[in-house]
């Protein structure tokens, strides 16, 4: 078997090709743009051709991660790609997967363990490896799964947590203190934005102004923008695929028009423009940096984008409170349309939020 050059590439520049034996007969693949695509798609077909036993884990995951870029969001194939290359490719890459045991999991679990990395995002990269491992059970008859067999990752839980660092956010008095430290329209408005609706930011991101239906009063949420390398981007579906349309406070469409008044005067402004950014979206490295500045001006802790979201669910949840309702699951309904999440979750999250009921259980036992 060889990689060979065609003296007649296809009209894009592909050239190189293999040829293989199968049952007896020659194969000629197709033509592939580099010697090394075609190296690879070599590899490929002579695992599919014998037997995976004998056969390196990487290139178990060359044909894995193929088969899922057909159907998975190009965000997660991508994230897919750093957490093998950075967690599981150095350890995994060269051993031949039908020798990989629990033994061999739980070694690479320590290393994991001495990066300092959190069990949760441990586990997030034990889901990829658990994958790699099923798709050789469904596709080439490895006999059983060892990392499933080892298990999650578990977290000690010895360590006493306060309730406020169960969950970082910041009041509405924090919030008007750190706002009005912004003077530039834009970086008001978004910021607005992210307190007033808790709106992931992929989603701030991608929001366009047709988007915005100012007579209707309310956003469409129904895309994310996730930011590749070297500037590349993909605009797909939200997370967990959940369109939904949520209304606007009075602060936030009154900040909205405002700001739309201003880009609006560009002479080739049209609805199909970024909300923030304009013509060309506004790169998280941008929010990032703005983020702290404005922070470390207002004097008011910093949070993550994402803990606004927590900032926004925990402000309702105080006014809920306020207004004398009491009736959580009808809030964790509502509110599970408006972030985009399961009740599930919501509650999960959410519910140490709530005042405690001890009183009123005192109340029913002091009556017995």
């Amino acid at each position: 078997m060889a990689i060979y050059r065609s003296d007649k590439p296809t009209k894009d520049g592909r050239k190189w090709y293999f040829k293989a034996y199968k049952d007896g007969r020659q194969y000629k693949s197709k033509k592939y743009l580099t010697k090394d695509d075609a190296k690879k798609e070599e590899a490929l077909f002579i695992l599919k051709r014998d037997l995976p036993f004998n056969k390196k884990f990487s290139l178990v995951w060359e044909d894995y991660i193929k088969s899922i870029e057909k159907t998975r969001k190009e965000s997660t194939v991508h994230s897919y790609k750093k957490d093998y290359n950075n967690h599981i490719k150095p350890y995994f890459e060269e051993m031949n997967i039908c020798a990989i045991n629990t033994k061999n999991i739980r070694e690479w679990a320590e290393i994991l363990e001495n990066k300092g990395i959190s069990v949760k995002y441990m586990n997030k990269i034990h889901n990829i490896l658990n994958k790699i491992f099923d798709f050789a059970i469904k596709n080439y008859d490895l006999p059983s799964n060892p990392s499933r067999t080892y298990g999650t990752f578990q977290q000690k839980n010895d360590k006493v947590i306060k309730d406020n660092e169960k969950l970082r956010y910041i009041t509405l008095e924090e919030f008007n203190q750190f706002i009005s430290v912004i003077e530039d329209s834009m970086w008001k408005t978004f910021f607005t934005f992210a307190f007033y609706t808790g709106c992931r930011r992929g989603e701030i991101q991608a929001l366009t102004w047709d988007d915005i239906d100012f007579d209707k009063n309310e956003i469409k949420i129904i895309k994310t923008l996730y930011e590749e390398v070297k500037g590349k981007i993909s605009i797909t579906s939200t997370k967990n695929n959940l369109n939904r349309k949520i209304k606007m406070s009075k602060t936030l469409r009154t900040t909205l028009l405002d700001y739309k008044d201003e880009v609006s005067k560009y002479t080739d402004f049209n609805r199909n423009w970024f909300v923030f950014g304009n013509s060309r979206f506004l790169p998280k490295s941008n929010i990032a940096r703005y983020k702290t500045k404005y922070f470390t001006l207002s004097g008011v802790k910093e949070i993550t984008m994402h803990e606004f979201r927590h900032s926004h669910v925990s402000l309702l949840i105080n006014e809920y409170v306020k207004s004398g309702q009491t009736d959580t699951a009808k809030f964790f309904l509502m509110m599970s349309n408006r972030m985009g999440h399961t009740i599930q979750v919501m509650q999960d999250v959410y519910m140490h939020l709530f005042p405690t009921i001890q009183d009123e259980i005192v109340d029913i036992l002091d009556n017995l």
